[in-house]
């Protein structure tokens, strides 16, 4: 059973954008847009990792907003069909606000870590060598 998580975003239609501009994620469905024309709720997909991004409204009381995402990690495995290092490439150069650079690891592992707009912070990684 796949994982997907819901992110409370303060706007789900610029978080839709960082994640497909600058993350390379792909857009899979968004709810129709509201009376105010806003979206409130998506999907965007990164190899086999989905994220959910809602808006805070009724899901975030006001004055814990600024608290969003602290302490958690959102680990994304990609699969051997999508490429780390073009991955982490397209993410730094559109700018996206990386705050661990892509490195290898001793057991095998690529990984670099990025926050999104609302401060919810992603490990991005591969196995690229057998485990020893």
């Amino acid at each position: 059973m796949p994982f997907s998580p819901i992110l409370a975003c303060l706007n789900v239609a610029r978080s839709i954008e960082y994640y497909t501009q600058k993350l390379g994620f792909q857009l899979t469905w968004q709810m129709p847009s509201n009376e105010n024309g806003d979206i409130t709720f998506a999907c965007v997909k990164l190899g086999d990792a989905e994220i959910l991004l809602g808006v805070t409204e009724g899901f975030v009381q006001p004055e814990d907003r600024d608290k969003r995402g602290i302490g958690i990690q959102l680990y994304i495995n990609l699969p051997d069909s999508v490429n780390i290092d073009t991955v982490y490439a397209h993410a730094n150069a559109s700018g996206a606000t990386i705050t661990q650079s892509l490195q290898t690891r001793d057991w095998g592992e690529r990984v670099f870590t990025v926050n999104d707009l609302d401060g919810y912070n992603l490990m991005v990684a591969q196995q690229v060598r057998a485990k020893e």
